[in-house]
């Protein structure tokens, strides 16, 4: 089959990876300028096609036919081409319930704020209608012009079905919002600190969505779960939109099971893995031996930092204070985040700071090595461990953060090969549910 991704630009795609695991089929990326769209189209030289910003509207003059779902949406994100014949699908739409259904959350009869004014904002919003909220979309004060707001916050004449209001009046009536859904590209790789709203200030808020697919667990994500609200990104989204694609492509169902093990088969693969824990929890150890073993790039943040600096840990801390030293170790970690396919053994502090950690687990599973405290030891070249009761007392006052951030903890009272085979099986079992 002829598969393809158009759009411009089309970025870091993971799209060929996802369709030639799910049928087989080899699929390539399609950089495409508008002006080259009539005569592409006038060709058709194609089976079947994804569109990508800035194209899942402009594509709909070209089409033969066009999906009663995308037509609503006014957006299209999947063509397919039967004898000369083309038909325009929003599978973005189908992929928007999966992740919610797979998330286990409800939104039936729940006000559900559709942040953003797009191609992924409309297939939320029929998305939600679909699955029985009611969606209120969320837009700035911007263009166009016959979209001005009123003086309630709303705005008129916006050819959208749902309630459109600003910001501002979001916040207003935060005690109607109950699920808050990003369709925006703040926090899209690679700017990972990006955050487009503020969650505690909705007090009924109970579910939090996010379309975005890179990085796997935004800062949105990530914040409403320490909050202890059920979140998911748009990583299993993507997948699911793909998947519902082949399945149009190709004419016939695909085995349900091929989405989660094509999500997991890329979380493998991609992913990070970052290794918290205190000194002589085993971190260097387990990482180097973790990484050979699954094939990924090893990276030790000490041992980075102190080519870097220079000099010993040690010595850095004597010479220019620790608080220095942290500011080079969260320029490393936020460097780090925006990679893949790395296991990262840190630094025992690196859990002070919180950026540090929503940053590494952008991408990365949180894997705590928690090593009995009476098996840890102190060295003299760690400046904050240099004794074994300095070690100790430090492993109480961090114990907490080591548990808040984690989403996998394996006992690391083993030797080295013993703790990276529980670190593997833990992975395998239930380590990459997050994403």
């Amino acid at each position: 089959m002829r598969l393809e991704l158009i759009g411009k630009p089309l970025g870091h795609s993971k799209s060929p990876e996802i369709h030639k695991y799910l049928i087989g089929e080899n699929y390539r990326l399609h950089v495409l300028d508008a002006e080259k769209l009539d005569a592409y189209f006038a060709e058709k030289p194609f089976d079947g096609i994804n569109v990508a910003i800035p194209y899942k509207s402009t594509v709909i003059k070209y089409l033969d036919h066009i999906d009663p779902a995308a037509e609503r949406i006014g957006a299209v994100n999947c063509i397919v081409n039967r004898g000369g014949v083309i038909t325009g699908y929003n599978t973005d739409c189908m992929g928007f319930v999966s992740m919610v259904e797979h998330a286990g959350i409800s939104l039936d009869g729940k006000r559900c704020a559709i942040l953003g004014y797009g191609g992924a904002s409309r297939a939320a919003e029929e998305g939600v209608r679909q699955l029985g909220g009611t969606p209120v979309i969320v837009r700035r004060n911007i263009d166009p012009p016959e979209d001005k707001p009123q003086a309630d916050g709303t705005f008129s004449n916006t050819g959208r079905l749902a309630e459109v209001i600003t910001y501002p009046k979001m916040y207003e009536r935060a005690e109607d919002i109950e699920v808050i859904i990003n369709a925006t590209p703040v926090g899209m790789y690679p700017e990972l600190d990006g955050q487009i709203v503020d969650l505690s200030r909705f007090p009924r808020l109970c579910a939090v969505l996010d379309v975005i697919a890179n990085p796997m667990r935004t800062r949105l994500v990530w914040e409403a779960r320490r909050m202890g609200l059920p979140a998911s990104g748009g990583f299993h989204m993507l997948v699911a939109q793909a998947h519902a694609a082949d399945e149009l492509f190709t004419g016939k169902p695909l085995d349900p099971a091929l989405l989660e093990s094509c999500k997991l088969e890329l979380i493998k693969r991609l992913g990070n893995i970052v290794l918290i824990g205190m000194p002589s929890s085993g971190k260097t150890a387990v990482g180097s031996r973790l990484a050979e073993q699954l094939g990924k790039t090893y990276v030790d943040m000490d041992g980075e930092l102190v080519k870097r600096i220079g000099m010993p840990i040690a010595d850095f801390f004597a010479a220019r204070g620790e608080a220095e030293f942290r500011e080079e170790e969260k320029k490393l970690a936020a460097e780090l985040a925006v990679k893949e396919g790395l296991v990262i053994a840190t630094g025992g502090g690196i859990i002070k700071d919180p950026d540090n950690m929503r940053r590494l687990a952008a991408n990365g599973t949180i894997v705590w090595l928690d090593r009995s405290v009476d098996l840890l030891r102190g060295t003299p070249d760690r400046p904050l461990s240099p004794n074994d009761d300095a070690v100790r007392k430090l492993y109480y006052e961090r114990l907490g953060m080591y548990e808040a951030y984690a989403d996998v903890r394996v006992q690391a009272d083993a030797d080295p090969d013993g703790i990276t085979g529980d670190v593997a099986a833990a992975l395998s079992g239930f380590g990459y549910k997050q994403f």
